[in-house]
């Protein structure tokens, strides 16, 4: 688990109404110790985190974020050190896709123009 925040997305439980099952729903995601997990919780820092150019890093973290968040835990969610909004990573994956539909695109045309 990386503890900087720079250039990381990562989720921050700052509430729970139960330990155990936020535990349970973060080892899904992140297969660290129960007690990386609890210390992670008991100081305010990332319980899962992963780049920001990540794809598939942040729709875990957004996968997460619903379980957790439904399971009645309160949650923040930190970009570049910065807290920021699940829309805000939604948008983010939506502009990843663009790019990525984009370059298939191209790469397409160029293999047909050759």
């Amino acid at each position: 688990m990386t503890y900087s925040t720079d250039d990381r997305i990562g989720l921050i439980i700052r509430s729970a109404n139960s330990s155990a099952k936020c535990i349970t729903i973060i080892r899904h995601y992140n297969p660290i110790s129960i007690a990386e997990i609890r210390h992670a919780i008991d100081t305010g820092r990332f319980v899962l985190d992963c780049s920001y150019t990540s794809d598939t890093g942040i729709r875990k973290i957004i996968q997460c974020y619903d379980e957790l968040t439904n399971a009645g835990a309160v949650v923040e969610i930190y970009e570049d050190g910065d807290l920021t909004t699940r829309e805000f990573l939604s948008n983010l994956m939506n502009t990843y896709q663009e790019i990525a539909d984009e370059t298939d695109l191209i790469i397409d045309e160029e293999a047909g123009n050759n």
